[in-house]
C-alpha cells in the first residue's frame, strides 16, 4: 500500500506541474550541451545519414527508406534500447522468444530466437554476435551514448554483406565539435522487478585527439506475470546487462586518423517461457562479446579518402536449462547446458573518390573469418535419470560429442557509383553491388548482390524514389554447428532418429522492390513508401522430433532452408509536425502482409502497426517536457494447436486481436546541470499476450498453450541525470 501511495503521489506531483502555465523555452531539449538541442525542426530534417550509401546525405536524398533518431529524440521518448525505438519505427517491430528480443521488418522475421537477419553497427563497426549473428536489442547496447540512430528498411547486402538481410541499424556516438570535456550520467530506479539502471558517457577532446568512454549497467528481477493463455506459470524475465564502449581517435600528429577502440557487451537473462510448459527459474542464457578494433580514416586529398578497420569479435553463448523444477536435478527430468565460443576476425578497406561535385564512387574489399572453438571451450552437456534405475548412481552425466571446429570464411568486393543528373531539381542515380565468395562445412558459394536507386527531386521540398535491391544470408557458425551437433546426438542416442533428416543448409536470398515519396517544409514532414519483397530458401531454426533408444522423446534444434518463396508487400506512412519548438507530433502507420508459397500467412507478426507521439514543452522556468507515445499493433496470424475427433493433429490459423499501449515520459531540469525524469510504461495497464515460437509447435500443443508471452504491466521509472 505504501509503495502504491508513493507512486500515485509522485505521478500526481509531476502531472500537476505539467498543467501549470509557465512562459517560454527555446528548445525541445532540456540541455544545451548537445549539438541537436538548439536546432530547429527544419534543421533536424536536414541532418545527414550515412547508412544507405556510406556517405553523408539528407534522408530525402538517400537511396533507401530510412528513419533516423537524434539524441534529443532518444531523450524525450525515454527510450534507451534499440528494441524500444524499433517498436515505434514504421516497418519495424520486435517480439520475444525464450527471453530474447527478435526483430520483424516489413512482415518477415527470423524463425528462431536469434535476431540474425539484421545488421547492427556502432560507429561503422559491425557488432553482431559472431556465433549466432544476433543483433543485440536490449540494454547490452544502451543508446545513452548515441548521437544518432538510423534504421534502414530493406536489404543492404550490396554494401554490408550477408548480415544485412532484412535491414540495417547504425549508431553514431556523440562527439564534440570543439576542444573540451563533456560528461553525462543517468541513474534510474524502476518498480518492474526492482530495475536499476546506470548510464554514463564521457568525451574529452584536446589537440592530440578525442577520447570517448561509455558505460552502462542494467539489472531487474522477474516480473511475476503469468505465461500462457490460461495463466498459472510465472514469466521468468530477469535481466542483467553491461555495456562498455571506449575509443581514442588521433586528430593530429603522424597518427592522425587512427582510432583504437573496444566494445564489450554482456547480457544474462532468464529464458522467458523456455523450457517446456512450466518454465524453471534455473533456465538462463548469457550472451557476451569482446570487440577490440583498429580504424584508420584518411583524407588523401580533396577528392580521395580512405577508410578501413580491423576487428576481433570474441563471442560466447551459454545456457543452462532443466524442465520445470526449481531444484537443480529432479526425478525424470533432464538438466542440460551448453557453452560455445566463437572467434571472428574481420577486415575492411575502402576508397571513396569524388569525381566532381555531383559524382562519387566507392570501392572496397571485406574479409571475414570466424571459427567456433572446439572442446573444451565449446560443448554441450546433460544430466538425466538413467533408463536402468537399479544402477548405484541415480543420474548420468553425458557430454555431447562436438564435431568442431566450425569455420566460416567470406571474402567480398563491392563497388557503388552515384551521380546527380541535371533533370528538374536533380535526379540522383545510385548503383552498385557486392560479390561474396565463401566456404565452410556447408560448402562453397559465390553470390552477387546488386542494388540500384533513383531519387528524383521534383521541387526543393518534394522527392520521389524507386529502388531495387538484393541480399543474401549464408549459413553461419551456429547454423552449421547446431546441425552437426544434432547429427551427433542422433548417432549417440539411437532410436528412430535418422541423420539423413538433418539437411545441408545453404544461402537464403531476398529481392526487394520499393518506391516512395518525401515532402518536407519548415514545420511538416511526410514520407510514404510501398514495397514488394520475395524471399527464397528462407534459413530458419526448427526442431527434430524422435524417440531415442530408451523410449525417451528428443527434440534437438537444427536449421533448414524452407522450400518455395515468401512474398511480402505493404506500405508505410510517416508524418511529423512541429507547430513550434515547444510542440511536436509524430505519427506513422505500416501495413505488411507476408504469404508463404501463395497459400500460408506468415505467423506471429502484426500486419498493421500505428505509432503516435506528442511532445509538449511547457514554457517557463522549469521547462518541463511531456512526451506521450501511443502504440497499436493488430492483425497477428497465429497457429492454434489442436486435435480433431480422430486424435489427428490439426494446424489451424486464426487472427489474434492486437494491443494498444501508452507510455508517458516527463523531464524537468533542476538547474543547468541536473534534472529528473519520470516515466510510466504501459500507462493503460494493457494486458495482452503475444504469440511465441512455442505457440507454433504442432507436435507439443501444451507448449503453445502455456507460452503466450505477456506484455509488461504498468510500471514506473524514476531517473536523476547530470550533464557537465
Amino acid at each position: 500500500m505504501k509503495s502504491q501511495l508513493l507512486r500515485k503521489t509522485i505521478l500526481s506531483f509531476l502531472l500537476g506541474i505539467s498543467l501549470t502555465g509557465i512562459t517560454q523555452t527555446d528548445s525541445l531539449s532540456l540541455d544545451d550541451k548537445s549539438s541537436y538541442y538548439a536546432l530547429s525542426f527544419e534543421e533536424l530534417l536536414n541532418l545527414e545519414v550515412k547508412v544507405a550509401s556510406k556517405k553523408a546525405e539528407k534522408i530525402s536524398d538517400a537511396p533507401g527508406m530510412i528513419t533516423s533518431y537524434a539524441s534529443s529524440d532518444v531523450e524525450r521518448f525515454g527510450y534507451y534500447t534499440l528494441k524500444d525505438l524499433a517498436n515505434i519505427t514504421s516497418g519495424y517491430s520486435t517480439f520475444s522468444a525464450f527471453g530474447e528480443t527478435n526483430i520483424e521488418t516489413r512482415g518477415q522475421k527470423a524463425g528462431s530466437w536469434n535476431a540474425s537477419k539484421h545488421l547492427l553497427m556502432i560507429d561503422g563497426i559491425p557488432v553482431n554476435h559472431s556465433r549466432a549473428n544476433s543483433a543485440p536489442m536490449e540494454y547490452q547496447v544502451p543508446l545513452f551514448f548515441a548521437d544518432k540512430v538510423e534504421f534502414l528498411k530493406g536489404p543492404g547486402s550490396a554494401l554490408y554483406g550477408t548480415s544485412a538481410f532484412y535491414g540495417v541499424m547504425n549508431i553514431q556516438s556523440k562527439k564534440l565539435k570543439e576542444e573540451g570535456a563533456f560528461t553525462e550520467t543517468k541513474i534510474t530506479y524502476g518498480d518492474a522487478g526492482r530495475s536499476r539502471r546506470l548510464m554514463s558517457n564521457s568525451i574529452l577532446k584536446n589537440t592530440v585527439g578525442e577520447t570517448n568512454l561509455s558505460f552502462s549497467y542494467f539489472k531487474k528481477g522477474f516480473s511475476g506475470d503469468e505465461l500462457g493463455a490460461n495463466g498459472g506459470t510465472k514469466h521468468f524475465n530477469n535481466d542483467n546487462s553491461m555495456f562498455l564502449n571506449s575509443s581514442f581517435k588521433f586528430t593530429s600528429t603522424s597518427l592522425k586518423g587512427i582510432t583504437l577502440g573496444v566494445i564489450y557487451m554482456r547480457r544474462n537473462s532468464h529464458a522467458g517461457e523456455f523450457w517446456g510448459p512450466t518454465p524453471s527459474p534455473l533456465n538462463e542464457v548469457t550472451w557476451e562479446q569482446y570487440i577490440p578494433y583498429l580504424k584508420y580514416e584518411l583524407d588523401i586529398n580533396d577528392k580521395l579518402s580512405f577508410n578501413s578497420y580491423l576487428k576481433y569479435n570474441g563471442s560466447t553463448e551459454k545456457s543452462t536449462y532443466g524442465g520445470s523444477s526449481n531444484t537443480l536435478i529432479a526425478s525424470s527430468q533432464i538438466f542440460a547446458g551448453y557453452n560455445f565460443t566463437t572467434a571472428d576476425i574481420e577486415g575492411l578497406a575502402e576508397i571513396s573518390y569524388e569525381i566532381n561535385d555531383r559524382s562519387n564512387i566507392i570501392v572496397g574489399i571485406n574479409i571475414d573469418s570466424r571459427e567456433e572453438l572446439s572442446s573444451p571451450t565449446s560443448f554441450s552437456w546433460e544430466i538425466r535419470a538413467p533408463a536402468d534405475t537399479t544402477i548405484p548412481l541415480p543420474y548420468e552425466f553425458n557430454t555431447l560429442t562436438y564435431s568442431g571446429p566450425v569455420r566460416v570464411n567470406v571474402a567480398s568486393a563491392f563497388a557503388q557509383y552515384s551521380n546527380e543528373f541535371n533533370i528538374l531539381e536533380g535526379l540522383i542515380l545510385t548503383a552498385g553491388g557486392r560479390l561474396d565468395n565463401g566456404f565452410s562445412q556447408a560448402g562453397t558459394y559465390t553470390q552477387f548482390s546488386p542494388r540500384i536507386g533513383l531519387v528524383q527531386k521534383l521541387t526543393s521540398k518534394l522527392n520521389i524514389k524507386a529502388l531495387y535491391g538484393q541480399a543474401l544470408r549464408v549459413p553461419g557458425v551456429k547454423e552449421i554447428g547446431l546441425n552437426l551437433e544434432t547429427i551427433d546426438l542422433i548417432n549417440k542416442n539411437g532410436g528412430n532418429g535418422n541423420t539423413n533428416d538433418i539437411p545441408e543448409v545453404g544461402a537464403e536470398v531476398i529481392k526487394s522492390f520499393e518506391a516512395g515519396i518525401n515532402y518536407n517544409n519548415k514545420k511538416f514532414s511526410s514520407a510514404m513508401a510501398c514495397f514488394y519483397n520475395i524471399t527464397t530458401n528462407a534459413l530458419d531454426g526448427t526442431q527434430y522430433f524422435y524417440t531415442d533408444k530408451n523410449g525417451e522423446p528428443q527434440t534437438p534444434n537444427y536449421f533448414e532452408n524452407t522450400n518455395g518463396e515468401i512474398v511480402a508487400k505493404g506500405f508505410e506512412i510517416d508524418l511529423q509536425y512541429a507547430m513550434n519548438k515547444n510542440f511536436r507530433i509524430m505519427l506513422n502507420h505500416a501495413f505488411a502482409k507476408a504469404i508463404i508459397n501463395d497459400t500460408t500467412d506468415f505467423i506471429d507478426v502484426p500486419t498493421q502497426k500505428t505509432n503516435a507521439a506528442v511532445t509538449f514543452v511547457l514554457p517557463g522556468r522549469f521547462k518541463l517536457a511531456t512526451t506521450a507515445i501511443l502504440r497499436q499493433n493488430w492483425g497477428y496470424t497465429v497457429t492454434e494447436d489442436s486435435y480433431n475427433s480422430d486424435d489427428v493433429k490439426m494446424n489451424n490459423k486464426t487472427e489474434m486481436a492486437g494491443f494498444t499501449m501508452l507510455d508517458l515520459n516527463l523531464q524537468m531540469p533542476i538547474n543547468k546541470n541536473f534534472g529528473i525524469e519520470f516515466q510510466v510504461r504501459n500507462l493503460l495497464d494493457t494486458q495482452w499476450k503475444q504469440p511465441s515460437l512455442h505457440a507454433n509447435n504442432v507436435d507439443e500443443p501444451l507448449l503453445g498453450q502455456n507460452s503466450m508471452i505477456p506484455l509488461a504491466r504498468r510500471n514506473f521509472m524514476f531517473s536523476i541525470y547530470g550533464k557537465f
